[in-house]
């Protein structure tokens, strides 16, 4: 096999990374590529062999108690050459460069022997859930009306709200998905908030989540209202197995499972989070 160099990541790059998510069948559009590089740009890497990205990795910091791994792709004519192994120890030794003590990521069932073969095991499963573009929506507008658009003014009460349910705070992320999304909502419309979600485009679906909030009654008016802004478009939502809530509502809302993720952690589990309060998770690349 021709010799394979590893790199970081540059803006340059990402269309041919792309370009490997797309064969890969995922989700995640350019967009999200450049915020993952502009949010850790020395965390990011590339597999290349003469001149072609053949591979990535990203990384993810939140302070140095958690980081999150994901993007983890190989092209299908380089796959079981070790490209993979390769990228995730270069992802690891940037992480333990940092000090960074705890190490997750979402597994898909194809990649989940390689990273127990590099020491992570499993917390916990979520279900990707998808719903088909429906030409009528199916929720009660009454239900909707109680959210309303994300303000400047509430970005402590959202970020006290992540922190406790995600385990560290992911203020920078969450803004930078906000200001892209379709809608950023918070619940209730008066009073104080304890809930709020996003929805946003993706390359084959609407994306919905990230989502979190302490009320069943609050999520299901804040998942009525962000698929009403939909419009016509299918809808991918990972929810987290633990949370049965989720579940129930993904049920109602029309949604079938597609395929099963593990969430998977390396070195000592101290960041343990809330998965009752997570009704959507922010993507499989950040947690």
């Amino acid at each position: 096999m021709k010799i394979i160099s590893l790199r970081q990541m540059t803006e340059g790059d990402l269309p041919a990374a792309d370009e490997l998510r797309r064969l890969a069948g995922w989700n995640q559009t350019l967009e999200d590529w450049l915020r993952l590089l502009r949010l850790e740009p020395r965390g990011c890497f590339v597999a290349v062999q003469e001149g072609r990205v053949v591979g990535t990795v990203t990384a993810t910091t939140y302070g140095q108690r958690l980081a999150w791994i994901g993007m983890m792709l190989v092209h299908p004519e380089h796959q079981r050459h070790g490209i993979g192994t390769s990228l995730m120890r270069q992802a690891l030794e940037y992480l333990q460069g940092h000090g960074v003590k705890c190490v997750k990521l979402d597994a898909t069932p194809a990649g989940r022997p390689l990273y127990e073969k590099l020491g992570f095991v499993s917390q916990g499963t979520l279900t990707r859930c998808w719903r088909p573009a429906e030409d009528e929506t199916q929720y009660s507008e009454n239900t909707a009306a109680r959210t309303r658009d994300l303000a400047d003014a509430d970005w402590d009460a959202v970020d006290e709200i992540d922190r406790a349910a995600f385990g560290a705070s992911r203020d920078r992320l969450l803004r930078s998905l906000a200001h892209e999304s379709r809608a950023a909502l918070v619940w209730p419309a008066l009073g104080h908030v304890v809930g709020w979600g996003m929805l946003r485009p993706g390359s084959n679906a609407d994306y919905l989540g990230p989502l979190v909030c302490s009320s069943a009654a609050g999520s299901l008016s804040l998942v009525a209202a962000l698929l009403g802004r939909a419009a016509r478009n299918s809808v991918i939502w990972d929810t987290p197995d633990q949370n049965e809530s989720a579940k129930t509502t993904a049920q109602r809302f029309g949604f079938v499972p597609l395929r099963p993720l593990t969430r998977m952690c390396l070195g000592p589990h101290t960041v343990a989070g809330n998965p009752q309060a997570q009704f959507a998770i922010a993507d499989p690349a950040v947690g």
